[in-house]
């Protein structure tokens, strides 16, 4: 898998677990895989079996620390075993924009 099908596959893992609100870069937006013309913000993957970081927003309604153990789990699924950095941004409550 290319490092553009990787930040967008872990992207998309990511975004399907109910609890996250949102990919986020954070406060200067260096998290984020630069791509040809895009960017991936709130992942950062170099390549096939390098360490993955994720920023996200989530939605308050359960245990962070297991959300963020699953994430890890739900990320590695799609890069193999690697280190899985999860930064939680933000977290907002359901039902707001």
């Amino acid at each position: 898998m290319s490092g553009t099908q990787l930040a967008d596959a872990i992207a998309e893992t990511v975004l399907a677990h109910p609890a996250v609100h949102r990919l986020d870069p954070g406060q200067f937006g260096a998290l984020a895989s630069y791509l040809p013309g895009r960017r991936v913000e709130g992942v950062r993957a170099a390549g096939p079996g390098e360490p993955v970081e994720i920023g996200v927003v989530l939605t308050l309604g359960g245990s962070l620390p297991e959300v963020v153990d699953d994430l890890r789990a739900r990320v590695r699924l799609v890069t193999g075993d690697v280190r899985v950095d999860v930064t939680v941004t933000d977290v907002v409550l359901a039902g707001d924009g």
